[in-house]
């Protein structure tokens, strides 16, 4: 059987990185697929023909790339690459020119490469090649589907080191994309249906106790780590419509947003992807009894507080203002929602680390979010309580009970508007 031939978008500053680019195309196309090889750089002659020049991206972008460098704004000829390349690649992707892409060289590959990977869906392999994979990456994944590749040297000639990671990376990303499933998200069809489910790592038992009640019901259900890329992603497929419901019952990632947490970068769309497209929501507060600390010691901003050990991480209790504080984000965001919302709240601690004898336990402030939350909430989104812990059982029982509810109400809805149109 013949293999199909795919397109690889192949990205990097030509200018100093020709000869690399150059070989990790010929490594791209030995494996029978056709390479569009972009130029990122701002300044200096190409070493490598390119496929997409500068001049292109530029143009692309529709701002002065020459002003900028006159003037010694690097930051500022970089946004202009980063916003012409993000159009170029969108093109070529909307046009069925692009499969996967690669980028590949220093700290300017992975700061370039990346944006330009973020404006591409989740499903398209990406894949960056980089001697900067140090450190803290989150601001350049961001909620994508994109892998990081540590090149060991770094990339500046051809050698027996090199040339071997090159090699390896070219392998890398012609196997993402040769690697194309059935149920490819461009063709999904929802069948079975799909619900979105949130959890972290002291909510688990809730959000797998939830799945297995979908499957029952012929439900599958797709989990998000609510680590701030997992909330990310989990809006953007919300966005392209591959969820009939949606359990967002841990919103752990909203106090850490709030109170300067670890995994509180989740963008402006978080809570409101589901309300915006109409879509059924049950929204719980699991994991917002915790702002996640990665951090060696423990920070100025969280002394005196009460913290819990997980195992690298540490979570440190929410004081009662920080909670009003979600409470109120919260509400904000939902009041939004032109679809059905309804809150669940469980009365017996919000994570494993939140019940009586542990750690974060906390009850009057729980009591006092959920007084807040009712008070700022409009008055068609019910909130309902449990007396329950959040991982019993009894709480996810309760959350696929009353998401089915929405869900079947609006297919009743949809079915009894035809008989009307046909009369």
């Amino acid at each position: 059987m013949e293999r199909e031939v795919r397109r690889v978008l192949v990205i990097g500053t030509l200018d100093t990185k020709g000869t690399e680019v150059g070989f990790l195309k010929e490594q791209v196309e030995r494996r029978g697929h056709r390479t569009v090889v972009m130029d990122i750089s701002t300044r200096g002659q190409p070493g490598l023909p390119a496929d997409i020049s500068r001049q292109e991206v530029v143009q692309a972008s529709g701002l002065n790339l020459q002003e900028a460098l006159e003037a010694g704004d690097r930051q500022r000829a970089v946004r202009i690459v980063i916003e012409g390349a993000r159009r170029k690649a969108q093109e070529l992707y909307e046009g069925g020119g692009l499969d996967g892409v690669i980028a590949l060289g220093g700290g300017t590959a992975l700061f370039i490469g990346t944006a330009i990977m973020q404006a591409l869906p989740i499903g398209v392999p990406k894949l960056v090649l980089s001697s900067m994979i140090a450190g803290d990456m989150s601001r350049f994944v961001n909620g994508k589907d994109i892998t990081l590749m540590q090149s060991v040297a770094d990339i500046v000639g051809l050698n027996p080191i090199t040339r071997d990671i090159l090699t390896r990376a070219a392998g890398a990303i012609c196997g993402m994309i040769e690697a194309q499933t059935e149920e490819a998200l461009e063709t999904f069809t929802q069948t079975p249906p799909l619900i979105a489910v949130t959890d972290f790592g002291i909510t688990t038992p809730c959000a797998r106790h939830a799945a297995q009640l979908l499957r029952e019901k012929g439900y599958e259900a797709v989990i998000f780590h609510a680590v701030g890329s997992g909330g990310t992603a989990m809006e953007e497929l919300i966005a392209r419509g591959l969820f009939t419901g949606v359990l967002d019952l841990t919103t752990h990632e909203l106090v850490d947003h709030l109170a300067g947490g670890a995994y509180g970068n989740i963008g402006p769309e978080r809570l409101e992807t589901a309300g915006r497209k109409g879509i059924p929501q049950v929204v719980g507060p699991g994991g917002l009894d915790c702002i996640a600390v990665l951090e060696e010691g423990i920070p100025a901003r969280f002394q005196g507080r009460k913290f819990y050990h997980h195992d690298f991480r540490r979570c440190a209790r929410p004081s009662t203002e920080e909670l009003t504080q979600v409470a109120q984000a919260m509400a904000e965001r939902l009041n939004r929602a032109q679809g059905p919302v309804k809150v669940l709240l469980p009365l017996q601690g919000w994570s494993e680390a939140d019940r009586e004898g542990e750690p974060l336990y906390d009850p009057e402030g729980d009591q006092a979010f959920g007084e807040e939350l009712k008070r700022r909430l409009k008055p068609e989104i019910e909130v309902v309580e449990v007396d329950a812990h959040i991982n019993e059982p009894l709480y996810a029982e309760t959350a696929v009970a009353l998401l089915e509810g929405m869900m079947t109400a609006i297919t009743q809805e949809g079915g009894d508007e035809e008989p009307e149109q046909t009369q």
